[in-house]
């Protein structure tokens, strides 16, 4: 208990900003919003961004790329990387993906 206890928490800890926990998505502008105020607000705004934003872009292309990686065609999963960089509407997108990604 007290091992899953830790991993837990180092998960948690800003001092480890890796993967979804690195950037909230728009989650703490929602808070601010009054859009996201309790539990059942907050799981609505995470279903809505797995339907509306990842299943439609971030997901398809995962299956891309697990695809590729399987068949061992790493050309088509450097190609699939450089469209999901180049289809980021900002710089700053893009660098949140790379460091995500990282």
């Amino acid at each position: 208990m007290p091992t899953a206890l830790l991993q837990l928490l180092w998960l948690a800890s800003p001092a480890l900003p890796v993967g979804g926990f690195s950037y909230s998505e728009g989650l703490e502008a929602a808070i601010d919003a009054g859009v996201v105020h309790d539990e059942g607000s907050a799981q609505g705004w995470l279903l809505d961004q797995l339907q509306l934003a990842l299943g439609r872009s971030e997901l398809p292309l995962l299956a891309q790329a697990i695809a590729a990686w399987v068949r061992g065609d790493a050309a088509r999963v450097i190609a699939l990387n450089e469209w999901a960089l180049a289809t980021r509407e900002t710089s700053e997108l893009r660098r949140q993906s790379e460091q995500m990604g990282r």
